[in-house]
Order: C-alpha cells, then structure tokens, then sequence
C-alpha cells in the first residue's frame, strides 16, 4: 500500500468540511445601490410635503427605511435590501400622493 497516496487524501477528507462550511457562511455583500435609492426617495417625498399630505404613506417609509438600517447594521443584508425596496415603495407613493393633493388644491407642485 501507498502511504503517501494516503496520508495525502486523509489530508484533503479533514480540511474538505472546513472549505464547505467557510464558503456557506459567505454573505452577499452590502446592498449600497438599494440604500441610495431608498434615501433619495425618501429625501424627495419630504421636501414634496409629503409629512402633511400623505402622513400614514410617509411614516410607512419612514418606518421601512429605520428597519432597513438596522437589518443593514447587523449584517442581514438580503432582509435589508428587502425593506429598502419597501421604504422606496412607500416613499414614491407619498410624493405622488402629495403631488396630486397639492395640485387639487391650486397649490403649485414642485
């Protein structure tokens, strides 16, 4: 029998696991993209009144976006980029609504 064959395939069955347990706790990365977006809508939705217009849409954002960065900051970032999408959503929604609210009332929309 080979010993050198065998010690050397012993080596590769012990350090095998460890190679698949080091590449399946890899996450995917930050998710920079999906937080830019998100700001800037919420960013937008404020400065198109959105607070005193469309307040229960605007909060939502606001509240997706607080949970968004809290799952950022403890490193879940499939669960983050899901409430940035989210806050962006709600964000949207708020600024149209206040648009078309502020148009109905002769108010000049930004």
């Amino acid at each position: 029998m080979n010993w050198k064959l065998f010690n050397f395939s012993k080596g590769h069955l012990l350090l095998c696991p460890f190679f698949i347990a080091l590449i399946g706790c890899v996450n995917p990365g930050p998710t920079i993209q999906e937080y830019n977006l998100a700001e800037v809508a919420l960013r937008s939705a404020k400065d198109s009144e959105a607070k005193r217009y469309a307040p229960k849409v605007f909060s939502q954002a606001r509240r997706y976006m607080r949970k968004a960065e809290r799952a950022y900051k403890d490193r879940y970032y499939s669960r983050s980029e899901e409430y940035f999408k989210k806050s962006r959503y709600y964000s949207e929604k708020a600024e149209n609504i206040a648009r078309v609210k502020m148009f109905k009332q002769g108010e000049v929309a930004p």
